[in-house]
């Protein structure tokens, strides 16, 4: 019986919200072949999406967009405000900056294009059921410009609100980068990474790094450019 609950803890569960079924059956066989992740259910509508949510309550919802009914964002603000712990991970064809500025504006965990390499993607979703954000940083700047009224940056901000590490830390966060990548970049421990990030969640007012980056970005304390440094 502990073995059961131990490997029912670690498996990480995925919703596939997408109304083209194709589309919908690659995903779970890519999914269904990673060890450690489980496909608990499909959508083929925003509304269905929210159902199977609700009655599931999955780790990680792999959403798209552009779908019948009340299509994906209105979706996401309904299950990041109800009940379920669930994350969001966007999926989408559309780098449409409002669209995904609306999304991640409604609580989702981050978003990647479905050009994106299927192990990108399946880790991409281990990220997010770790709490982590995951960004597509060709379309990210573009994001935040489309919530500036007239491109203005809002400067509500202190400046010397984090400290000079925390700001090392806030901007890998904003490239993407997991906590293990961080502390490897930084050459400092994991844990210590994990104390900077939830110090910077805290500053911020913010309850994800999602958020926290956005913040961040619209206050003019960091910046995110397609020519971000790349591994």
């Amino acid at each position: 019986m502990p073995e059961d609950m131990t490997t029912r803890s670690d498996s990480i569960s995925v919703i596939v919200a997408d109304d083209h079924e194709l589309v919908r059956y690659a995903l779970r066989t890519l999914l269904e072949a990673e060890p450690g992740i489980d496909v608990v259910g499909e959508a083929d509508s925003g509304e269905a999406a929210v159902a199977v949510v609700e009655e599931t309550r999955p780790d990680v919802l792999l959403l798209d967009l552009r779908m019948p009914g009340i299509g994906g964002v209105e979706a996401c603000r309904r299950i990041c405000e109800g009940p379920a712990d669930t994350r969001v991970l966007v999926l989408t064809s559309f780098d449409d900056d409002e669209e995904v500025f609306g999304v991640l504006s409604v609580g989702a965990s981050g978003y990647i294009l479905k050009d994106t390499r299927p192990e990108a993607v399946v880790q991409a979703i281990r990220s997010v059921a770790d709490g982590q954000s995951v960004f597509d940083s060709k379309v990210a700047g573009r994001v935040i410009n489309a919530g500036r009224p007239n491109g203005e940056v809002e400067r509500t901000i202190d400046p010397h609100l984090l400290s000079e590490r925390e700001m090392e830390v806030l901007r890998l966060m904003a490239t993407g980068m997991s906590n293990k990548e961080i502390g490897q970049a930084l050459w400092i421990g994991e844990t210590t990474v994990k104390t900077h990030v939830s110090n910077i969640l805290r500053k911020l007012g913010q309850a994800d790094r999602t958020q926290a980056v956005l913040t961040a970005v619209r206050a003019g304390l960091i910046s995110l450019r397609d020519d971000s440094p790349r591994d």
